[in-house]
């Protein structure tokens, strides 16, 4: 059990970008790979690859990234082109867009959720809303 945790904290992906334990990032934060948190982020979090966010993770922030992992606590939104993984140890408070979406039993999920055809969308590319008079809405 504690390996599988391990992994979904982190797997085999390669991390570029390390927001340690203690440390604070208030803005835009954009990476050109894999990102893990272990601190705090403020503000708009960009990755072209991964967006993991460790169990002593704190995030309030919007997430654009492939694949998001949540050990810790996210308060934003997620747009995401692959999957969404929230572990028993994560929190996530906001809405996502996502192809693919894992939640461990004790995890904690409050928002809504738009599920995507796998590489159907970018990321950052929300869709608008369904016009209610609009031919074939639902009445």
């Amino acid at each position: 059990m504690f390996r599988r945790n391990k992994e979904l904290a982190s797997g085999d992906r390669k991390v570029d970008t390390y927001i340690g334990k203690g440390a604070k990032v208030q803005g835009t934060l954009s990476v050109s790979g894999t990102v893990r948190v272990d601190g705090f982020v403020d503000g708009v979090m960009e990755a072209e690859k991964d967006v993991i966010i460790g169990e002593g993770g704190l995030v309030t922030a919007s997430i654009s990234a492939v694949n998001v992992t949540v050990a810790g606590e996210l308060r934003g939104n997620v747009e995401a082109s692959g999957r969404l993984e929230i572990a028993r140890t994560g929190k996530v408070l906001g809405d996502v867009a996502i192809a693919s979406f894992v939640v461990e039993e004790g995890a904690a999920f409050l928002g809504k959720c738009e599920m995507l055809e796998s590489g159907a969308r970018k990321p950052g590319a929300w869709s608008e809303p369904v016009d209610s008079d609009a031919p074939g809405a639902s009445e």
